[in-house]
């Protein structure tokens, strides 16, 4: 597993700090300008990454990615509180168990975003928002599969 995606619980340190949470929201801001292709970029390079998770996703992808950007609005909206996205993301883990949904495809998933992350932000790509990123979709992702338990 990729050493930044390993796992933590929503809650607890390490977490962004005000100036990780600053830095991705100023980002998540800027993909907003081209948000739908940030999210189709997402899932292109999500299905190269694995291809079988493709079969997984059986409606149309332009809801698909409407999803996607509204549950990362959502992260963006309560980064001061992160105990506040326990619910949501416990529910949206459920979803994604009943859709047969592996660990191996959270990482998946983590790898693409990232990727995505760097293709639309270019330089402003850095380590350090690598790094904040990678902390968020971590906090994310442990909370969504805490409810596969």
């Amino acid at each position: 597993m990729n050493a930044l995606l390993q796992p933590r619980s929503i809650g607890v340190t390490p977490w962004l700090s005000p100036e990780d949470i600053a830095l991705v929201r100023s980002q998540f801001a800027g993909i907003g300008r081209d948000a739908d292709g940030f999210a189709r970029d997402f899932y292109e390079i999500l299905f190269s990454i694995s291809p079988l998770v493709r079969a997984m996703f059986r409606g149309p992808m332009q809801e698909q990615r409407a999803k996607l950007l509204r549950m990362l609005t959502l992260a963006m909206s309560l980064l001061d509180s992160p105990a506040a996205l326990a619910t949501p993301l416990a529910a949206l883990g459920e979803r994604h168990r009943a859709y047969g949904v592996l660990a191996l495809d959270y990482d998946h998933a983590g790898d693409a975003l990232l990727r995505a992350l760097a293709l639309h932000l270019g330089d402003a790509f850095d380590e350090r928002a690598r790094a904040a990123w990678g902390r968020l979709y971590v906090a994310i992702a442990s909370a969504m599969q805490a409810a596969h338990a």
